[in-house]
């Protein structure tokens, strides 16, 4: 009797890294001549763009790009929550739902004393 001996592949599990902006965003950095605090020097700006924004929106800094992308997400979740014409998206009725009876649920765990 002849054994084989399989040799058992290890495959590297992929770290996936996690893009710093959300899908659809395009920031780039950009060298512009301004004048800033009355110094007009070169400085780094980051240029927004998005195919809902009519126009690319132009940064100093990430950390306002991020805000900006935060406040924009904010801005369609509040649409889709608001049921107009955003009933396609997973989840949405539900938590439309969930957001008109929560006052009601608040009365009723008031009279039931909790």
């Amino acid at each position: 009797m002849n054994k084989k001996i399989v040799k058992k592949s290890t495959r590297k599990k992929s770290v996936r890294k996690q893009p710093e902006f959300p899908r659809g965003y395009t920031v780039t950095a950009v060298s512009k001549d301004l004048t800033l605090n009355g110094i007009r020097d070169l400085y780094e700006v980051y240029e927004v763009s998005h195919k809902n924004l009519d126009k690319t929106k132009t940064f100093v800094d990430k950390e306002s790009v991020k805000k900006f992308i935060v406040m924009e997400a904010d801005k369609v979740e509040a649409k889709a929550l608001s049921l107009k014409g955003y009933q396609h998206v997973k989840g949405v009725v539900s938590q439309h739902k969930e957001a008109m009876i929560a006052p009601e649920l608040e009365e009723i765990a008031k009279a039931l004393g909790y």
